[in-house]
C-alpha cells in the first residue's frame, strides 16, 4: 500500500504519470480526481510472454494473466495515453478501442484520438556524451578477457542487458567468423549482471557467457557488469560500433529499443537486428544497418562494411544529425504542452457505461446499427 505521506501527496496533485501495476497495486491513483497519465511505451504483456516462459505452466498462466490486468486498468482509468508512435500507437488505438475508450466521447473530441494519446517516446540528453579522462576498454587488460582489448581492435559494443527475447549468439558467431578472417574485433557485452540483486545476471546472460566459453571465444568477446550512466558516454565513445540482435516475434514489432539510442547519442553507426521502428528509421538515415532476425552471415556482412574507418565516419555523421531529433526536449514537447493545461478524458467526466451490462442489448444494437448501414450477412461474412 502506499504510505499516508505519499497517499496525501497523491491526493494534491493535479496530474499523476503511471504505468506497469501501479493502478493495481495502488487503486487509490485510480480513485484520484487528478488526470492520470498511462504510460504505454512498454507493451510489457507482450513481453512477459518471452519473460515468463522459464516459469511452471500455473506460475506462468499467472504472470501473464497479471501483466494483462495491469495494462487492462490503465486503458480503462488514463485521461491521456502515451505512445511511441508508428505501429505501437496502431497496437494502443486497437487496444483503447476494445476497451471502450474509443467512444463517441473521445472521438468528437478528436477524431483522430490526439487529445487521447500523444507520441512521447524515449529521448537523449541533448548534450554530447562526456569522453573518460582515462580509457575505460581499449589498452586495459585486468579482468578484460584473456588479452584484453589492444588499441587496434575495433569494438562492438552491446549495450544493456541480455533479456530472453534477444539473440546475443548471433552476434557472438558474427564477431567470431570476422575474427576467424584475421579482424582485430572484439565484442563487449554492457549490463550482463543487473544492478538489482532481484534481477541479478539472467538466464540468457549466463546462456550467452557459456556460449562463448564452450566456443573458446573469451579472447574476443567480454562482459561487463551494469556500467553507471554518468560513465556511460566514455565507454560509448571508445566503441566503434553498436550492435544488438533479437530474434523474430511479436513483442520486436513493438517495441522501442531504447538502447538504440546510444549509438546516435554517441555518433556511431549500429549493426542491428530490423522490425521494430526505431531501427528501420536508424537504417533509413544511414546511421545503421538493420539485419533480418538470426541472420549470422549478413550480421557478418555488414561488420565487414564498417571496419572500414571512412565508411564509419560516413555513418557516424548520420547518426548525429538523427540524434538532433531525438533529445528529450523534442520527444517531450507534446507532453510539456499538455501538462500545462491537463484536462480529464470527457468520456470518464460523463461517467458513461462503455459497455452495456446485456449482451442481447448489445447484439440487438449492433443488427440496428447493420440494418441502417445496409450491411447484410453472407454465411459468416457481412459486405456492403
Amino acid at each position: 500500500m502506499l504510505s499516508d505521506e505519499t497517499a496525501k501527496a497523491a491526493s494534491q496533485c493535479e496530474i499523476i504519470i503511471v504505468q506497469g501495476d501501479l493502478l493495481d497495486r495502488y487503486p487509490v491513483l485510480a480513485a484520484s480526481d487528478a488526470c492520470v497519465i498511462a504510460d504505454l511505451y512498454d507493451p510489457y504483456h507482450l513481453e512477459v510472454l518471452e519473460q515468463s516462459a522459464s516459469l511452471a505452466p500455473q506460475r506462468r498462466r499467472a504472470t501473464i494473466a497479471a501483466s494483462v490486468s495491469a495494462i487492462g486498468s490503465l486503458l480503462a482509468r488514463g485521461d491521456l495515453f502515451l505512445d511511441v508512435g508508428g505501429r505501437q500507437r496502431d497496437l494502443w488505438t486497437g487496444a483503447l478501442a476494445s476497451a471502450g475508450r474509443v467512444n463517441e466521447y473521445t472521438y468528437a473530441d478528436s477524431p483522430d484520438l490526439s487529445r487521447l494519446m500523444l507520441t512521447a517516446p524515449f529521448g537523449l540528453n541533448a548534450e554530447a556524451p562526456e569522453p573518460s579522462t582515462s580509457e575505460v576498454l581499449r589498452g586495459v587488460n585486468e579482468g578484460i578477457g584473456n588479452k584484453g582489448i589492444s588499441s587496434a581492435d575495433i569494438i562492438l559494443w552491446w549495450g544493456g542487458g541480455i533479456y530472453p527475447w534477444f539473440d546475443p549468439q548471433t552476434v557472438i558467431r558474427a564477431t567470431a567468423a570476422l575474427a576467424a578472417e584475421g579482424h582485430p574485433v572484439h565484442l563487449v557485452f554492457a549490463g550482463s549482471r543487473h544492478p538489482n540483486p532481484d534481477v541479478g545476471e539472467t538466464p540468457a546472460a549466463r546462456a550467452a557467457r557459456d556460449f562463448v566459453n564452450e566456443n573458446a571465444l573469451n579472447e574476443i568477446v567480454t562482459f561487463l557488469d551494469w556500467v553507471p550512466f554518468a560513465d556511460l558516454g566514455g565507454y560509448l565513445l571508445e566503441a566503434d560500433v553498436m550492435v544488438s540482435a533479437h530474434r523474430d516475434h511479436v513483442e520486436t514489432r513493438y517495441s522501442y529499443r531504447t538502447r538504440l539510442l546510444d549509438g546516435l547519442w554517441a555518433g556511431r553507426p549500429t549493426v542491428a537486428t530490423g522490425g521494430d521502428d526505431l531501427m528501420s528509421s536508424i537504417a533509413a538515415a544511414g546511421a545503421g544497418i538493420a539485419i533480418a532476425p538470426g541472420d549470422v552471415d549478413g550480421f557478418a556482412n555488414a561488420l565487414r562494411v564498417l571496419l572500414d574507418e571512412s565508411t564509419r565516419e560516413r555513418f557516424s555523421s548520420c547518426a548525429l544529425a538523427q540524434a538532433k531529433g531525438h533529445t528529450w526536449e523534442v520527444a517531450l514537447a507534446p507532453l510539456v504542452e499538455w501538462c500545462r493545461t491537463p484536462r480529464r478524458a470527457p468520456d470518464l467526466v460523463s461517467g458513461v457505461m462503455l459497455a452495456p451490462k446485456n449482451p442481447s442489448a448489445l447484439r440487438r444494437s449492433i443488427g440496428s446499427v447493420a440494418r441502417r448501414m445496409g450491411l447484410r450477412n453472407k454465411g459468416n461474412s457481412a459486405t456492403r
